[in-house]
């Protein structure tokens, strides 16, 4: 080891353990056992079905049922062994199942980047690439967890172990790659990787043979499948708008705004592409037909880009922070390859430089994220208590789930604490709302108001009837970077704002008022508004929201 690797590792070890166990605290602190969106259907329709299932057929069946446009298996038998293991589905457990995924996609990695390298510093990027704040959208949201983290993982370790070079290893990648298929939407494309990895290596009985047990897998994950219709979209249109949204995913890591078409991510993903084949081209085919660390590397960055192409023809989107693990991917196998050729002589400061870039990356997308984390913990929460004091009807469709769960005998999820803090608050005139601003509109209710005591940390905009509660939360305008910095590193300004609009609430009469949990208490605005139309409820009481019937 070099007199720099010497000095720079333990300040760098340092840094990054930091950097990891920010990640984990807040994962730990913001993982709510509430379900969310794609929960209900995925998770818990299925372990309510599943148990009541009388035949062995049946509960395969379920395990393997279609949702949207994915086999999600995968995510299914991590809920049973949830289940079977505490006797619960607990959110949170799989939240931390998920979030497993990741560690083992940084690992596989660590070790090939210090193979290549003979370094300790390069497993640094590897490390503060993967456990960065961007990936926090997919990591608090359980199905997201287990099925778009759950799929990069298994096919990660499926390719990394059949190019290796004793015989054992391939079988087992082998049985990851049946269980990659059965992950997501997306799982099928690993066959591809195999068949393309077998070829660059020279094999050509391994490639048929990954070609007939590919034909085999993704029969049966076609079989009874049906294809669901996402978009108004032609297939031209799609087939045109291909090149920038794959792109835009590939290069997803460089977009922090996440809203529009923007070109950043376009262009850093036409970089990370052209980085990657000129490394390819560096190397030659001869040298990577001998080398299965850059077999395993060709493969990665295949399964990212095909995940793309998947994801271009059925979303038609690359602005969604759960498409970022892909991103990642693809940076990390450009990282390892451009590793693979850097001169030794210039290795320890090459490292140093990528890896302060690296942290600035990471403490932009801390800056960036992390008050999204906290919307987005709020954003649960509200959602639970509006569900669970929703005045639309008593038997609502969250209600037959969850008391599905407690005739099976299953603990379901909730958290009691955050709606006893709610029903137990009472409305007080020891605190206002400075400098209140109320917009009423057709069908649009807007309010606004200063914080510059900071008593409102936690807030949310409840409207209540004679027969229920809505609940949203307030949104805290985050400060721009410059801000950010002049101020001290306060992440948001002092405005507090909250827009609803009235095709979310059911029909009736409602006051309104400003709700702080951490006071335990109400503050009346003042007002009143009248819904005269019923919304239609988000959640169906149909079981499962595929379009396949059993």
């Amino acid at each position: 080891m070099s007199a720099i690797s010497k000095h720079s590792w333990l300040i760098w070890f340092l840094i990054v353990i930091c950097c990891v166990a920010t990640l984990s605290f807040f994962i730990s602190d913001a993982a709510l056992d509430i379900p969310f969106i794609d929960d209900y259907n995925a998770l818990l329709d299925f372990i309510i079905q599943y148990l009541r299932a009388g035949s062995l057929l049946d509960k395969i069946h379920f395990i393997f049922r279609q949702h949207n446009e994915h086999r999600i298996g995968y995510a299914r038998i991590i809920v049973l062994l949830d289940y079977y293991l505490f006797g619960c589905t607990n959110l949170r457990h799989l939240i931390f199942f998920g979030s497993i995924n990741l560690f083992l996609v940084t690992i596989i990695f660590c070790v090939e980047a210090c193979k290549s390298s003979k370094n300790v510093l390069s497993i640094i990027p590897v490390v503060l690439l993967s456990f960065q704040f961007q990936h926090m959208g997919s990591l608090l949201w359980a199905t997201s967890a287990l099925q778009n983290l759950g799929v990069i993982a298994l096919a990660c370790s499926a390719i990394w172990l059949v190019t290796r070079s004793d015989a054992t290893a391939p079988c087992i990648g082998v049985i990851f790659a049946f269980i990659t298929t059965f992950s997501s939407g997306t799982g099928p494309m690993i066959w591809i990787v195999f068949i393309v990895v077998a070829m660059v290596g020279g094999d050509m009985v391994k490639g048929a043979i990954m070609l007939a047990l590919g034909i085999c897998s993704v029969y049966l994950f076609l079989l009874s499948y049906h294809f669901p219709v996402v978009e108004d979209t032609s297939i031209a249109t799609k087939l045109m708008n291909m090149p920038e949204i794959c792109l835009g995913i590939i290069g997803g890591t460089f977009d922090i705004h996440e809203r529009g078409t923007p070109f950043i991510p376009v262009l850093a993903g036409f970089l990370i592409i052209s980085i990657f084949v000129l490394c390819l081209g560096r190397t030659g085919l001869k040298a990577i037909q001998k080398d299965p660390a850059s077999q395993f590397l060709i493969g990665a960055f295949l399964f990212g880009l095909l995940s793309a192409i998947a994801i271009s023809l059925g979303r038609g989107s690359y602005v969604e922070n759960r498409y970022k693990i892909i991103s990642t991917l693809c940076l990390l196998a450009t990282y390892n390859m451009v590793l693979s050729q850097l001169p030794r002589k210039w290795m320890d400061i090459s490292l140093n430089v990528i890896n302060v870039a690296c942290l600035g990356l990471w403490l932009l997308f801390f800056w960036r994220y992390y008050p999204e984390m906290l919307e987005y913990k709020s954003v649960r929460k509200a959602d639970y208590l509006t569900i669970l004091n929703s005045p639309q009807r008593a038997e609502s469709s969250f209600h037959q789930r969850i008391n599905a769960l407690k005739d099976l005998g299953i603990k379901s999820p909730d958290d009691p604490a955050i709606q006893n803090t709610f029903i137990s608050s009472k409305y007080t005139n020891d605190i206002s709302l400075q400098s209140p601003k109320i917009l009423k509109r057709s069908n649009k209710y807007a309010v606004k108001w200063r914080d510059e005591s900071g008593l409102f940390n936690e807030s949310y905009l409840v409207l209540k009837s004679d027969s229920g509660s809505c609940v949203f939360p307030v949104r805290k305008n985050r400060n721009l970077l410059s801000d950010f910095l002049l101020s001290g590193g306060h992440f948001f300004a002092t405005e507090r704002e909250a827009n609803i609009s009235y095709d979310w609430i059911p029909k009736g009469r409602y006051t309104i008022s400003v709700y702080l949990p951490e006071q335990t208490s109400f503050i009346s605005i003042q007002d009143t508004i009248v819904v005269t139309q019923n919304v239609t409820p988000w959640l169906s009481d149909r079981w499962f929201n595929d379009v396949y019937i059993p």
